[in-house]
């Protein structure tokens, strides 16, 4: 049950759409941190994910980085960029439509279809599911933001998330930016 909403942000690829690779959450394989754009590389218009990953050593991450990375059908780049992290990058053009609604945060006019995927992402964590369902279906939510919200004024309150129409911040494009250089090894003779 929603009681409180989240003050400190939230990474909004990571939610929206990371599950879009059709990688099963709880896999002790996770990636560091999701990004739209890479400065010096990638812009929001590319349509891309930018994940970066601790690159390790044992078989579990190589099974994991050979098929559900290297094998993904949106696999689209791979960069190291030192101290053991890798950044592998996806293209969701086939998204667009979906990545475009993200890029506005207009998150509940994502297809039926792709909502469903994301709820299924957060399935094993009910109390993800729950914040994740009032960002999709903002509609089923809005008396219970509007109490939290409200000291005095529920009706007001529920008349500007009306208003608005979405329930979870649009992303923010600096925090979604990843700022790390790719590592340049040198060849030696």
């Amino acid at each position: 049950m929603i009681k409180q909403l989240y003050i400190e942000y939230i990474q909004k690829s990571r939610i929206f759409l990371y599950p879009a690779l059709d990688i099963k959450r709880g896999s002790s394989v996770t990636p560091i941190e999701t990004y739209v754009s890479w400065k010096d590389h990638y812009t929001v218009d590319d349509n891309k994910l930018i994940c970066l990953y601790h690159i390790r050593t044992d078989q579990e991450f190589k099974t994991f980085e050979k098929i559900k990375l290297f094998a993904n059908s949106k696999f689209d780049d791979f960069q190291y960029v030192g101290e053991d992290k890798g950044v592998y990058v996806f293209d969701l053009s086939i998204y667009k439509y979906e990545y475009s609604a993200f890029l506005e945060g207009k998150y509940s006019k994502f297809a039926e279809d792709y909502k469903q995927n994301v709820l299924s992402f957060f399935k094993q964590s009910k109390t993800h599911q729950e914040y994740i369902d009032s960002y999709l279906y903002p509609e089923k939510y809005i008396d219970k933001y509007a109490e939290i919200l409200s000291s005095n004024d529920f009706k007001s309150i529920k008349e500007a998330l009306i208003e608005v129409g979405e329930l979870c911040e649009k992303p923010d494009f600096d925090k979604e930016d990843l700022k790390l250089e790719v590592l340049k090894l040198e060849l030696t003779k």
